[in-house]
C-alpha cells in the first residue's frame, strides 16, 4: 500500500512538473477567462472531485502502460507515435469520465494551492487502483 501512495504522489506531482498539468496542452490550457469561476475560487462538489479522480485513475493507467511501450520503442518516430497515441487515450479517458479537459484541469490547477484537498484526491485514488 505504502508503494502504491508514493507512487500516487509522484504521480500527482509530475502532472504538475513543468508548471502545469498533463493535459494543460488542450482546450486552451484550462485558464478560464476574466469574471469565470474555477475550483480555486469556488467550493468543488464530491462529485466533481469524485469525477477527477476517476479520470486521473484513468490516466494513471494510460500513462503506466504507455511509459512501458515507450521504453520499447526502436527510434523516434515510433516514441512520437506512442506519446500522440498515449495522450489522444488520456484525452478521451478524461472526458469519457464525465469531465471536460478544461475541468480537469482546473480540478487539477486547484490541487496545487490545497493540501487539503490533495489529500482528499489521494485518499479516493488511493480506494480506486
Amino acid at each position: 500500500m505504502t508503494i502504491r501512495k508514493t507512487a500516487l504522489t509522484i504521480a500527482l506531482a509530475a502532472m504538475f512538473a513543468a508548471g502545469g498539468t498533463a493535459l494543460a496542452q488542450y482546450e486552451g490550457g484550462g485558464q478560464p477567462g476574466f469574471g469565470e469561476t474555477t475550483p480555486a475560487t469556488a467550493a468543488l462538489t464530491d462529485q466533481t472531485i469524485d469525477t477527477f479522480v476517476d479520470a486521473f485513475v484513468a490516466v494513471q493507467d494510460i500513462r503506466e502502460d504507455f511509459t512501458e511501450r515507450l521504453h520499447g520503442a526502436s527510434d523516434e518516430a515510433e516514441a512520437q507515435a506512442l506519446q500522440a497515441e498515449a495522450q489522444e487515450k488520456m484525452l478521451r479517458a478524461v472526458e469519457e469520465s464525465g469531465m471536460s479537459v478544461q475541468e480537469y484541469n482546473e480540478v487539477a490547477l486547484a490541487l496545487q494551492n490545497d493540501p487539503e484537498l490533495m489529500q482528499r484526491v489521494q485518499d479516493k485514488a488511493m480506494d480506486r487502483m
